[in-house]
């Protein structure tokens, strides 16, 4: 252990890897600023550079971008009540109402000191059960490694409010894609269209683009404004004078940091869970054991500290199942295997004894890591705070142009620019309909595991593994409960729909155009039915397939199949009862049809709203499942305004497909090192508003020069460049 530690250190310290650690964590802790982008936009376009690289610059890269931003991410949950990342929401609670009171630079600290101690600690605890990983992985067989990604995937799925049956539609497209391209077991190509740029697969890095990258500006594009436009409540005379106290503070009272940081240890190496959840059950129990925790949510220093101490150590922690099993714990850790893979390391038994001190250079990266940007974000947070007022029109041609350079580098080829476009597309929609885009990610990244270990388990074990295999059982047994556990709700929603239908009241029933959510029945009946004609076709092609090469894809996209015909019956159902209801309704009151969303939300839902999984207009955040609120007919006052934003922010919303689409066309006919500046310098001059003259020649120049140095950066250091049909 001592030599592994030893190995792992010096080779992260040579002169390569320390330095792309630094790039990373710098880019980390910008993200990380950025409140809606995350880890995974980050992630997802640093994934696209590691092509050509060695194993250890990529480690230091892609672990100092997902360590460095989760300080950052803190610091506008703390100055500005607006958390980087959804895991910083529990710092706001007390973090927030401390800089209301003046103490904003001792939260900062407190902040920053708890999250550099947690994350130590995990690293204490990562190398420990290192030593124990190889035992446990020569005790997996195939069935075993099947059960735990099929928890794995509905772990992550269970994040969040999508209904059930979206998240298992959404991990089944991840797994149809990942069969595409040749088989593993027989060799034969799949779902390829003779098309030899597809018989490698679908490339994880165009897909991981699309549906973050892409979507993220889209959505930022749309609204037009930046993450967040209040001022901070912390300056640089306010944190010199209080950040030496809680300093201080932290180190007499370390109790909570080392609770959260274990609690949160413990957390990460549960599979597709412990990455989301570590922050909020170690500030849950945090409050129920500490003295103060009846004042928790009132500004006390071991609120922060409960919330704080688990935001690094979870992601420590979490290295340890996608080292050993191949298993993520959340998007940060699918899109590192996905890396691993690129550089042709596969997670497990054959990693720890090929490179036994590579598992402690990954712990070296996030200690180090922890250490620096947790220093100099302290020092910086006055100035980093102001990074995330910077408006969403304004990132949209940097993060458009990397991401078109990174698909082509994904890919090898301009196949790259159509994966890009077609995921991103994907991305939005599923985006908008509710769909789980984690599900999706993680079934393309584990659906090549996932197939070879069904093929060994059919061939060596057959029905047998039921009972040989009980890790297997008891994995999968807990992903049917899971599953059956995040079901009733929605069902117990649906029969309360059907139940008071019949009588006009719209309890649980989601009428288009009167909400502010996601989802609108609008977009998902069509989505139902492209769903329903595109599984069916894909489970007749797997079948056809000889040698039964595409069994276990058939098998699959048939659960799509059936849950598209209860979606497509369901929903119809609901749509054309919704629609009887309004003209029954509009009859009965004299309203002429074209009754506006703010009246016809007062005709038909009278006193009444439900969530039915919606968020409803008048109402901040979800109800929870199955309740139904009181509706004051003042609520519906801003409803016009509300209903005329979305629009707004809808037609900004397909003109940024316009630019994006003007980006990929502008690359394909002049190339990347004047196509991608072309269409960045004239986006920059009509797609984004200025109030003077001066600040858009300005932008438009530094757009330019930025977008043509990342470009020639990009040729000289991969060697990849595109020339353009002219």
């Amino acid at each position: 252990m001592l030599s592994n530690l030893s190995h792992g250190l010096t080779a992260l310290m040579s002169g390569g890897p320390i330095l792309f650690l630094v790039l990373g964590m710098v880019i980390g802790m910008l993200v990380g600023m950025l409140p809606g982008l995350g880890t995974a936009v980050a992630l997802s376009i640093l994934l696209s550079f590691v092509y050509h690289m060695s194993i250890i610059n990529m480690v230091a890269l892609m672990l100092g971008a997902q360590a460095g931003g989760y300080y950052t991410a803190s610091i506008t949950a703390i100055t500005l009540n607006t958390p980087g990342a959804p895991e910083s929401y529990p710092t706001t609670l007390d973090g927030f109402p401390m800089t209301e009171r003046g103490e904003g630079g001792k939260a900062l600290a407190i902040s920053a000191v708890a999250t550099w101690m947690g994350g130590w600690i995990a690293c204490i605890i990562f190398v420990g059960l290192i030593q124990v990983a190889s035992p446990l992985i020569t005790t997996f067989k195939a069935p075993d490694y099947v059960g735990v990604i099929a928890l794995a995937i509905v772990l992550v799925g269970l994040v969040g409010d999508t209904p059930m049956n979206k998240i298992v539609v959404s991990a089944a497209f991840g797994l149809m894609l990942s069969f595409v391209g040749s088989d593993p077991v027989t060799g034969i190509y799949r779902f390829t269209f003779g098309l030899p740029q597809l018989a490698d697969g679908i490339v994880v890095v165009p897909f991981a683009l699309g549906v973050f990258a892409i979507t993220q500006m889209v959505v930022m594009y749309g609204t037009g404004r930046s993450a967040t436009s209040a001022a901070p409540k912390v300056g640089l005379k306010n944190l010199s004078k209080t950040a030496w106290e809680g300093i201080a503070y932290t180190f007499r009272h370390p109790g909570s940091v080392f609770r959260s940081a274990i609690i949160a240890s413990l957390l990460g190496l549960l599979p597709g869970i412990g990455g989301f959840a570590g922050n909020y059950v170690s500030y849950t129990i945090g409050k129920r054991l500490s003295r103060k925790g009846r004042q928790f949510g009132t500004g006390v220093p071991e609120g922060v500290m409960s919330a704080e101490g688990s935001s690094l150590s979870k992601e420590v922690a979490s290295l340890l199942p996608a080292v050993a099993l191949g298993v993520p714990s959340g998007i940060g850790m699918v899109l590192f295997i996905a890396a691993m893979s690129i550089e042709g390391i596969e997670p497990g038994l054959a990693l720890l004894r090929e490179h036994p001190s590579l598992p402690y250079t990954m712990m070296w990266v996030m200690a180090i890591t922890a250490l620096l940007s947790c220093s100099i974000g302290l020092i910086l947070s006055p100035w980093l705070s102001k990074v995330s007022r910077i408006r969403g029109p304004v990132l949209f041609p940097y993060i458009i142009g990397l991401a078109i350079i990174g698909s082509y580098a994904a890919a090898t080829s301009s196949v790259g620019f159509a994966e890009l476009a077609v995921f991103g597309l994907v991305g939005l929609v599923a985006r908008k309909a509710d769909y789980s885009l984690a599900a999706m990610i993680i079934g393309l990244v584990l659906g090549g595991i996932f197939n070879d270990q069904v093929h060994v388990t059919a061939e060596t074990y057959g029905w047998s593994f039921i009972w040989r295999n009980p890790i297997a059982d008891l994995t999968l047994l807990a992903a049917i409960v899971l599953v059956g556990i995040k079901a009733i709700p929605s069902t117990k929603r649906m029969l309360l729909q059907r139940r008071n239908s019949a009588d006009g009241s719209f309890v649980g029933t989601h009428v288009p155009g009167l909400t502010g959510s996601k989802s609108n029945i609008n977009l998902e009946l069509p989505i139902d039915l492209i769903m329903l004609v595109g599984s069916t076709w894909y489970t007749i092609v797997a079948f056809g397939y000889p040698s039964g090469a595409g069994r276990v894809a058939g098998v699959v996209s048939s659960v799509m199949v059936f849950i598209a015909i209860f979606r497509v019956i369901f929903d119809t159902r609901k749509f054309m009862i919704i629609r009887a209801r309004r003209h029954s309704l509009d009859i009965e009151s004299g309203a002429p049809e074209s009754t506006t969303p703010a009246e016809g939300s007062k005709l038909l839902l009278g006193e009444t709203a439900a969530n039915s999984g919606f968020q409803a207009v008048s109402l901040e955040a979800p109800l929870l499942h199955g309740a139904v609120a009181t509706v004051e007919a003042p609520e519906y006052s801003d409803e016009p305004q509300q209903g005329s934003r979305r629009h707004s922010a809808g037609l900004r919303e397909l003109v940024s497909l316009g630019w994006f689409a003007m980006f990929i066309m502008s690359t394909v006919i002049f190339g990347f090192r004047f196509g991608i500046p072309l269409a960045g310098g004239i986006y920059s001059l009509v797609g984004v508003r200025w109030s003077r003259t001066w600040q858009r020649v300005v932008f438009v120049a530094a757009t330019v020069i930025i977008l043509y140095i990342l470009i020639m950066v990009f040729i000289d250091t991969l060697h990849y460049t595109f020339s353009g049909i002219i």
